[in-house]
C-alpha cells in the first residue's frame, strides 16, 4: 500500500454527509451546479464558501455517492495533511475514480503544493477521472506564483456556497431532526441555537446525541432534557 493510501484509510468520511441531507441558503441558485455534482456531469468542480456554509457537507457526499455507485473515492482535508510532502498525498491518487480535496486555501500559498496539485490536475484529466476541490476563498484571492495552476483552476465549474443565517440554520435543524424521524419545537432549536457554534457539522452531532439519549431515557426533547443531554 502506497503512502497516499494509507493517508485515504486515516481520514474518516462522514458516511451521514448525503446529497438528501444538504440544506444551504442559496439552493435554488445553485440548483445547476447541485445537479452537475450529483450527476457526475463536469470533471473539475470548485467548491467556494466560509466556513459553515457546507462545502465540506457537500464534498464528503460527493464521496459517498461516488463509493455507493461502486467508484473508488478519497476524500483529504488538506488542512490535516498540510505538513505532509504533497508528492507523497498524491502519490497513486490516479488509482481514484473521484479525489475531493477540501481546505485548499491551507496549503495553496505554498510553492511545493501548487506544482503537485497542478500536477494532480493533469493526471486526474489523463485517466478521465473527477476532482473537486473546496475552499473558503476565491481562486483570485490567491495571488499564485505557478499561472498554469491558476488558469487551470479558473477553468473549473464553480459553485459558491453562503452560509445560513438564524432562520435558515434553524431550518436546517428542523429539516435534519425529520429526516431522523426526531420531533424538535421551533422553541427548543432556538434555545440550542443560541447556544452552540453555528455551524451545519455541529447542528447534526447534537442531533445524534439528542437522537441518542431521547431514545436511551424516553423523553419528549424540551428544553430541559435538552440542558441535561448537552450539559448547557
Amino acid at each position: 500500500m502506497n503512502n497516499s493510501s494509507q493517508l485515504a484509510l486515516n481520514v474518516r468520511l462522514n458516511i451521514n454527509s448525503t446529497f438528501e441531507n444538504f440544506f444551504c441558503a442559496d439552493l435554488e441558485a445553485n440548483k445547476i451546479g447541485l445537479k452537475a455534482l450529483k450527476q457526475n456531469q463536469e470533471k473539475f468542480i470548485y467548491l467556494l464558501g466560509s466556513s459553515g456554509s457546507g462545502v465540506s457537507h457537500l464534498l464528503q457526499a460527493v464521496c459517498n455517492d461516488s463509493n455507493y455507485k461502486g467508484e473508488r473515492s478519497v476524500y483529504i482535508p488538506l488542512s490535516e495533511v498540510s505538513k505532509e510532502d504533497p508528492e507523497i498525498v498524491f502519490d497513486g491518487m490516479d488509482q481514484f475514480d473521484c479525489v475531493c480535496l477540501d481546505d485548499l486555501d491551507a496549503v495553496i500559498h505554498r510553492d511545493n503544493w501548487q506544482l503537485e496539485i497542478f500536477n494532480l490536475f493533469n493526471s486526474i484529466k489523463l485517466h478521465d477521472n473527477r476532482l473537486v476541490i473546496g475552499s473558503h476563498k476565491n481562486i483570485t484571492n490567491f495571488n499564485l506564483t505557478f499561472l498554469d495552476l491558476e488558469s487551470r483552476l479558473k477553468s473549473f465549474l464553480s459553485i459558491g456556497l453562503t452560509s445560513l443565517d438564524d432562520s435558515q440554520l434553524i431550518g436546517f435543524f428542523s429539516h435534519q431532526a425529520k429526516l431522523k424521524g426526531m420531533r424538535i419545537s421551533h422553541g427548543v432549536a432556538e434555545f440550542i441555537l443560541n447556544r452552540v457554534e453555528r455551524k451545519t457539522h455541529q447542528m447534526i452531532s447534537i442531533l445524534n446525541i439528542l437522537d441518542e439519549q431521547s431514545l436511551e431515557k424516553t423523553k419528549m426533547i424540551t428544553i430541559p432534557f435538552v440542558k441535561e443531554a448537552l450539559n448547557l
